[in-house]
């Protein structure tokens, strides 16, 4: 996924959907765009412990800066 793939997609959640439609819109992509999905979401909902939490299920690290 491009950056502004990554962008548009995490940006239409926008407190849309709940966490569990979010893990319903990921669970089947790629390990990869998992990790760019939850690495973006994390910052653009301020970093949202749910969004952590979810990003620790699929074993993707969330580094805070």
């Amino acid at each position: 996924m491009t950056q502004a793939e990554v962008e548009s997609a995490v940006e239409s959640w926008n407190w849309n959907l709940n966490i569990f439609e979010i893990y319903d819109e990921i669970r089947d992509c790629s390990e990869r765009h998992q990790k760019q999905l939850l690495t973006y979401a994390y910052g653009f909902f301020n970093e949202d412990p749910m969004i952590k939490e979810l990003a620790h299920h699929f074993g993707v690290d969330i580094i805070e800066e």
